[in-house]
């Protein structure tokens, strides 16, 4: 039986008339008796018996039944993934974050996206930035984020959102009183600073280099959460990123524009060689939106 008879085959049993079937499926009531006949005819047994003037199912139909329908289920779970794809709710999408943007940026862009993408179904990881490289690179995750990120032929990065660097200090600090805080600002107070492993740091080494600013760090750190983490804690000032998004976890935290204007652009990775999903497009589009309103 072709898909065409077993859709004829249904609406019989379902109507339990030819005229039914015909009004269920929108064709004359001759194309259903025609094709009924002609699938018997392939079968060689008999679907249906006259009965008092009512067509009853055989035996064997019954059982052919059984089967068919779970055909037409098939059919109607396909149709409903087609329709999730078109509307990029379905699929299952790898995101992966450096852990500056990963922390609070990344969940929150994911949460508002979920509101409206419900049956969607996404994998997040947090991931150093050679390590995202790699898996983005390698096809293990769609989408990475990032700043600084190293250029590799194998993945493409485009910026998403450009800001400056800021300065942030413990609140009640005299810095705080300041509208922007300049590098020659710095000078006084004890500076929390970057391991040469964090990408801010030789950007902010350069910046007190050229300021001829020999300043000893009061501590060094790894991970730019902790660098908000020892501000709040009072043990220095630090530089960090625009686009983090620490401030309501650090509410005791003062943030200040930071001179020399020092740019950085927050950048979407994805693999050189592979074309996005319409799920990864609709999260990016939706990204776009959600940055552009923060």
């Amino acid at each position: 039986m072709n898909l065409r008879q077993m859709e004829v085959f249904r609406a019989v049993m379902e109507s339990g008339s030819v005229t039914g079937a015909a009004r269920q499926l929108n064709i004359s009531q001759p194309a259903v008796t025609g094709l009924l006949r002609h699938t018997e005819d392939n079968l060689r047994f008999r679907l249906f018996e006259r009965i008092r003037g009512r067509l009853e199912p055989t035996p064997e139909a019954r059982a052919l039944y059984a089967q068919v329908t779970q055909v037409f289920d098939r059919v109607d779970a396909t149709n409903r993934v087609v329709a999730g794809l078109q509307d990029s709710r379905l699929g299952t999408l790898d995101i992966v974050a450096i852990p500056a943007l990963g922390v609070t940026l990344l969940p929150s862009a994911i949460g508002t996206f979920l509101v409206r993408h419900r049956d969607s179904r996404l994998r997040f990881h947090m991931r150093p930035r050679q390590e995202m490289m790699e898996q983005i690179a390698s096809g293990a995750a769609d989408l990475g984020f990032g700043f600084l990120s190293p250029v590799s032929p194998r993945v493409a990065a485009r910026e998403l959102l450009r800001a400056d660097l800021v300065c942030i200090m413990p609140r009640g600090h005299p810095l705080a009183e300041k509208p922007s805080v300049s590098v020659d600002d710095l000078a006084p107070w004890p500076i929390i600073a970057y391991t040469s492993a964090q990408g801010l740091s030789p950007i902010i080494n350069a910046i007190l280099a050229e300021a001829r600013l020999a300043i000893t760090p009061a501590v060094e750190v790894g991970l730019v959460i902790n660098a908000w983490s020892m501000v709040a804690q009072g043990a220095g000032i630090a530089i960090v990123d625009p686009h983090s998004g620490y401030r309501e976890l650090f509410p005791g935290v003062e943030v200040r524009r930071f001179t020399p204007a020092v740019p950085l652009g927050l950048e979407v990775l994805q693999a050189q060689d592979r074309p996005l999903s319409r799920l990864a497009t609709a999260f990016l589009r939706h990204c776009e939106r959600f940055l552009s309103a923060t």
